[in-house]
């Protein structure tokens, strides 16, 4: 448990938050952690309830305390996304309720705070798979602009990323959205076969077939998932974007 509290520490999860998130004082956790004056713990044991509370403490941006800091790379690559596929920066910043030039510092910093991490990846779950309201001239404008300016710079739509958060190649990923969409046969067959084939060797073209298949014959994203060895949110998407098709 002791290396448990020490490894939240290290990801920015802080004393006192540990000790929200757990139920116990600030100083118990202290003392869970440190060592004492003769470099030995000062607990040696616990109670398996209050164990079972820190341990279960995962090290991610929903645990961390809402002004502590984690790294920029999934923020950025959410709001470059929706601007990707034609949302303004002016809307997804009024939807952050954050001011347009406090959203583009946010995208050009190497960290931001947790809060505003989660409130982004909140606002991404909500909108990667729809597109914004074109129904008069001005809002198409908006769009066509939003999407050039993704365009000049390479930013990548949602449906290029397997792992938004850790994926540490991305050009890799433009050169699969920008693949035709022929199809290898062999390949769809092989890949349903579950036959060694990750959803990263096949085409976006490839990449429908396969989950379109698999899903008409009944299996689960979790299924499809395992067989592909990629995530249950890809799959989601991919399903998502056949529904829209």
């Amino acid at each position: 448990m002791r290396e448990h509290i020490r490894a939240l520490r290290a990801a920015g999860i802080g004393v006192e938050q540990i000790a929200s998130l757990a139920g116990i004082s600030t100083s118990h956790v202290r003392e869970l952690a440190g060592p004492g004056r003769n470099g030995n713990p000062v607990i040696r044991r616990v109670r398996p309830e209050t164990a079972h509370h820190v341990l279960r403490i995962r090290i991610d941006q929903a645990n961390r305390a809402p002004r502590s800091h984690v790294v920029a790379t999934g923020t950025r690559r959410r709001l470059q996304a929706l601007i990707a596929v034609g949302w303004p920066h002016d809307e997804l910043a009024a939807r952050l309720g954050r001011s347009s030039t406090g959203l583009r510092r946010s995208m050009l910093s190497d960290s931001v705070t947790a809060q505003t991490a989660q409130d982004v990846s909140a606002l991404y779950e909500q909108l990667w798979n729809l597109h914004p309201s074109q129904s008069t001239g001005d809002q198409r404008a908006a769009a066509d602009a939003a999407r050039a300016f993704a365009a000049e710079r390479g930013w990548l739509p949602p449906l290029a990323w397997d792992d938004i958060d850790t994926d540490p190649d991305p050009q890799h990923h433009a050169e699969r959205v920008e693949t035709d969409g022929d199809v290898d046969e062999i390949a769809i067959e092989r890949a349903l076969a579950g036959d060694g084939v990750r959803l990263e060797h096949l085409t976006p073209a490839e990449q429908g077939e396969v989950v379109r298949r698999l899903t008409e014959q009944g299996r689960s994203i979790r299924d499809i998932a395992q067989q592909l060895a990629t995530t249950k949110r890809t799959i989601s998407r991919r399903r998502a974007s056949i529904n829209a098709a």
